[in-house]
Parts: C-alpha cells; structure tokens; sequence
C-alpha cells in the first residue's frame, strides 16, 4: 500500500494561472528574421509505437521502443521587403539546390549567422531552434530545445486584392529536427518521500539470558525488524522504536510475572508485534527461564540409604504419598551406597533392600518400571 509524506503541497498545483497561447518567443539562429515576426508555434507532438501481444482471450497492447517526433509548424509574418521568407526559402534552395550544386556550397560557406571557427563548415543545412514559453508575468518559465533543425516545407504566400480589410500576409514553414527537450525554469515542489511497498515485514526477538536465569541477574531483550510501521512488545513492555534496537529487563520485576514450569524453575514469553507497511502483522515470541528462590516448599531432598527392611512396602507407600503430597514441588533424590559390581539401577534385589515405594518409581521413570506384588514378609 502507498506510504506518502504529509508534504500535501505536491498533489497541488504550484502556479493555477492557464498557460496562454500567446506567451511565447520562436528562435532559428539560421533564420532570425522569420521568428522575429512569428505569430504561431507549437511543442510537437510525440508518437510512442507499441505491439499488440496476441492472447486467446484478447490482444494486449505492449509499449514499444521508438518514438516518432511530429513536425514543427512555424507561422509568421511576411516583412514588406520579404527578408525572413527568403531566409527560409534560400535556406531550402541550398539543401535541395535545383540548379547548381553552387546553391548549396552558398548555403555552407555565406552563413551569417553560424560561423565556424575552424573554417570547415559542418554543412550548414541544420540550425538550432528554441521555442521560449512565458508566464502570465512574462517570465520565461520554460525552453523547448529542438536539435538539429532544418526547413522542409514553406507555404506560398497569397495576395488578394478583393478583400474588405487589410490581412497582412503570413507564411508558414515546416522543420523537421532530431530531438527536443523541455528544460523549466520554475521550481516544482518533489516529493520527499513516496514509496509503494509490498514487501513481507519480518521481526526477531531474542534475549541476553542464558539458560536458567538468577532473578538478581538482569537481562535484555534484543530485537530487529524490517518493512514495519510500527513495533510493541507485550508483558508490559510497550511500544519500541522501528528496526532494531535492545530493552533493559529487571530480572527481580520479570520474574514476579512468570509461570511456574517446575519446583526449580518459572518462565515468561515475550512476543514482539511488528505491523507490516503492507498492512499485515508478524509476530516473533523469545522465552526467558528463572530460577526459583529455594524454600522449604521447593527445596533439594537427598536421601542416602543403604537398607529400609523394617516397614513393608504398603508402610512406605503411604509414608511416600503423605510425603508428596505435603511437600509436591520438592527434588526428591535417593541415593543407596553398594558394593555390588554388577546389577542395573532398579535391580530387583536393591529394591528389596529399600523397600522402595512403587509411586516413587513410577515418578522416576514412568514408562519401564512398576512393582506389581508385595515381596512376602
């Protein structure tokens, strides 16, 4: 979607005052006497060719890669002494010399108007040509420069001793050239920015925290993105600046929000929001682990025994139920001395010596080992 400065001046018109038809200066270096008294210019028009591709469907037009320049059509009025038509007209008789080849050595060697340093004079059939345009101020606001120019055409010049009022006569000759270029002298507002994006906006979130973290140790969120507007991390955390950057984090404050995941440790996601400058929203989650406070509740039970034979094992089932569920969130680890060389962890002879309760081994390794029967007494 479009993204566009708040510059509204470049949608507007600078100047809202119409172009007039007659705010204009027509200048031939080769012919000045003819634009002096010129009464009518134009700026060409221009031709873009194209190809039609053919479909099943219908033919589409595809831009070709030539242009086509009209002709230029300069009007003016005929002096009494016929000094400008003859400048046009002498100019086509040395280009298309129909009696002597002399005509056109005339037109290269007695310009006035275009002398070559050199002495060589590089065939002066073309001449430079500029169309100035004014303002309603009568400043000139823009020039048309034509390139190369040079005559093929002048109208004939009609006399009329019928008519009712004086018209004075006009002559029209057409030039064609190689190229033109508009060159303005007004300053247009730019835009300062304008930028069609359709690309995919992306986020990263990760963090400074290194495994379990300890709550006194702080830590920072660390984030980058692209092709975003705008940018906000939740838990709090707020809106943060476009690209990349990195947030402090108070470990003793984070902390206090997290999630229990076991007796020993909490956790809490952060998930950043990055709204795309395409309209869509993307999202990036990072997790941060604690470290639980070691209590009585939560504490590191080790026990080292080397026989329990005195109590049965429904006696220290239900020692072990009472147990957990008094102390649930409590590390509970079993340690037997031996001197035995062979024999796996849970050799059946150890947990007679133990008399391990069967819940304390379903808890350790749920999915391999149950105890089924009482050993007899």
């Amino acid at each position: 979607m479009p993204e566009v400065t708040d510059n509204w001046r470049v949608t507007q018109l600078s100047n809202r005052n119409y172009l007039s038809p007659i705010g204009f200066k027509f200048i031939v270096t080769k012919v000045p006497k003819a634009d002096f008294f010129s009464n009518s210019a134009s700026i060409p028009g221009i031709n873009l060719g194209f190809a039609q591709q053919p479909t099943y469907l219908r033919d589409i037009p595809v831009p070709g890669d030539k242009l086509t320049y009209q002709d230029f059509t300069l009007k003016f009025f005929v002096d009494e002494n016929l000094e400008n038509y003859l400048e046009v007209h002498n100019w086509l008789r040395g280009l298309g010399y129909p009696d002597s080849i002399a005509e056109f050595g005339q037109l290269k060697n007695e310009d006035k108007y275009i002398q070559d340093p050199s002495g060589r004079s590089p065939y002066n059939e073309y001449s430079d040509a500029s169309l100035l345009i004014y303002n309603s101020s009568f400043n000139v606001i823009a020039k048309v420069n034509f390139k190369d120019t040079f005559p093929v055409g002048l109208s004939a010049i009609n006399f009329d001793a019928t008519q009712d009022d004086i018209k004075y006569v006009t002559a029209e000759a057409t030039f064609k050239y190689s190229i033109y270029d508009i060159e303005t002298f007004v300053e247009v507002p730019q835009l300062d920015r304008v930028t069609v994006t359709n690309k995919t906006p992306t986020v990263t979130l990760t963090s400074t925290a290194s495994g379990d973290l300890d709550p006194t140790q702080n830590f920072s969120l660390q984030y980058t993105s692209s092709n975003v507007s705008s940018l906000s991390i939740n838990q709090s955390v707020g809106s943060v600046a476009v690209g990349s950057g990195s947030v402090p984090m108070t470990s003793s404050v984070e902390s206090a929000k997290a999630t229990v995941v076991d007796s020993l440790t909490t956790s809490i996601t952060y998930t950043i929001t990055g709204v795309g400058t395409n309209g869509t929203n993307v999202t990036a989650s990072h997790t941060v682990r604690f470290k639980r406070p070691q209590t009585s509740v939560n504490r590191v039970c080790i026990a080292v025994i080397d026989e329990s034979q005195g109590d049965t094992y429904k006696e220290m089932e239900e020692r072990w139920v009472q147990f957990r569920a008094n102390w649930p969130d409590r590390h509970f680890y079993l340690l037997q001395p031996s001197d035995r060389s062979s024999g796996g962890m849970y050799d059946s002879s150890i947990i007679e010596d133990l008399h391990i309760p069967p819940s304390f081994l379903e808890q350790t390794d749920p999915d391999t080992t149950t105890v089924d029967t009482e050993p007899p007494d």
